[in-house]
């Protein structure tokens, strides 16, 4: 009998396969065309692994970022979210060691007027002998898990980084309308007195006047929204600071210079500096664990637990130890385990679609905003050249005005066409700039560069 059990134990213990103790080790791969056709297969480098200072070197743009990645909230929460799962990991390696504990008793008997005591002052230890990698198969799921967070919080600080230089050139190319709006209402005042002066001398009627002072009064409603909004987006900015609104200290627009080059770099990067990819590839690696516990769920649980201490009466006391070795082995649960099992599983295929679907997501960000960075440098050439041409075409027609060769319409056509080309190409200009930070964002800039 004794040899069967000592069979049976041995055998139990080659039963489970290499996949209860193995590490997960990661098999995804990146299509070539993960990025569309912006990759030059041949380089190697990338935008993602530049220092963001070296390419956003406002001073006071790099000390908004600083503040925000200091002082946000969501930071600071993922931050605790990180210090919660190193405490989790630093409890899953305890899961080692025994446990202890005091557990004094003292009991007091009065049967029929004859009165007994006891007492017992034992101290009880416990070890669960993971020896199916129950315990292993822990610490690697919670060093996932720390990793996962870790991952998460550069993510954090991508999308805050982003957002904050977002929010910073819109402050900036918003100063810009505003001059823009201030100057054009200047020229548009000079319109209204020259129209003035010629239905003053009988040359226009009245609706002239009224036409061009309603056309003044447009532009200066314009001014008052402009200044509206940039309250408005500096509180928007102050609240991913984690500050009261207050005034934002910033560039003026026209001194960001945009890189000479942009790389892209191989496919195969993306998995290095994309933190979402990163945390879509922490998901299977959890799930993996998860799997393996579950079937480590249908080997049996080895505890030794023992005491030692005193017992006896108040009076006397014996000392006593005591030591059990116990197997519990799972045999009927209702189907239980094996649903977690399955369940398992399943989820380790769902983890897989996520991680698929992080690739192509981070894949198509790459190539639209790669695109639409060459979009809005085309479109520059041209809008500029379309400004010039009707800044000449608002001066010809203002000194045709003043001579009486030409209508009041076709001065304030010219203008409205000026005032508005100059608007796009300020738009323009931040499109270019917004589609700059996204597409270093997408590449896992920010982080913790």
């Amino acid at each position: 009998m004794k040899r069967y059990i000592i069979v049976l134990l041995v055998g139990m213990l080659f039963l489970p396969s290499c996949s209860l103790y193995k590490k997960y080790e990661s098999d995804a791969t990146v299509d070539e065309k993960i990025m569309g056709d912006v990759v030059d297969s041949q380089d190697t480098t990338s935008i993602g692994d530049i220092n963001w200072r070296d390419i956003f070197t406002d001073p006071l743009l790099q000390n908004l970022i600083d503040d925000a990645f200091e002082n946000n909230t969501d930071m600071r929460t993922t931050q605790l979210s990180i210090e919660q799962a190193q405490n989790t990991l630093k409890a899953a390696k305890w899961g080692y060691a025994p446990t202890f504990a005091f557990a004094p008793q003292a009991t007091i008997t009065n049967l029929a007027g004859n009165t007994s005591n006891s007492v017992m002052i034992p101290v009880t230890a416990s070890w669960q002998i993971g020896l199916f990698g129950q315990t292993r198969s822990q610490i690697r799921k919670s060093k996932s898990q720390l990793a996962y967070y870790q991952d998460y919080r550069q993510a954090m600080k991508v999308s805050l980084a982003a957002n904050v230089a977002n929010t910073y050139y819109m402050l900036v190319m918003l100063d810009h309308e505003l001059e823009l709006a201030e100057y054009f209402e200047g020229l548009y005042e000079e319109s209204y007195n020259s129209t003035e002066a010629l239905y003053n001398a009988g040359i226009y009627k009245s609706p002239a006047v009224f036409q061009m002072e309603a056309s003044l009064e447009e532009i200066r409603t314009e001014i008052v929204d402009l200044r509206n909004t940039i309250i408005n987006t500096e509180a928007s900015l102050c609240l991913l600071l984690a500050e009261p609104p207050h005034h934002i200290e910033r560039a003026k627009f026209g001194e960001f210079q945009m890189p000479e080059q942009i790389h892209l770099g191989l496919p195969a990067r993306l998995l290095d500096a994309r933190p979402d990819v990163r945390m879509a590839e922490r998901n299977m690696e959890i799930a993996y664990y998860s799997t393996q516990q579950a079937r480590q769920d249908f080997y049996p649980n080895i505890t030794i637990s023992g005491l030692v201490g005193y017992t006896g009466t108040f009076d006397a006391l014996d000392l006593i130890a005591q030591a059990v070795g116990e197997l519990t082995q799972p045999i009927f649960q209702g189907g239980r385990l094996r649903a977690q099992v399955r369940n398992a599983k399943k989820e380790q295929e769902k983890a897989e679609l996520e991680f698929v679907q992080a690739l192509y997501k981070a894949g198509s960000e790459v190539y639209q905003y790669q695109h639409k960075c060459q979009t809005a440098e085309e479109k520059a050439e041209h809008i500029e050249i379309r400004v010039n041409a009707l800044h000449e075409a608002y001066t010809a027609t203002t000194e045709l005005m003043n001579n009486g060769s030409t209508t009041y319409l076709e001065v304030l056509t010219a203008q409205e066409s000026l005032l508005s080309a100059e608007f796009t190409l300020v738009q323009n200009q931040y499109e270019m700039i917004q589609a700059l930070i996204n597409l270093y964002s997408s590449l896992g800039g920010f982080g913790t560069k």
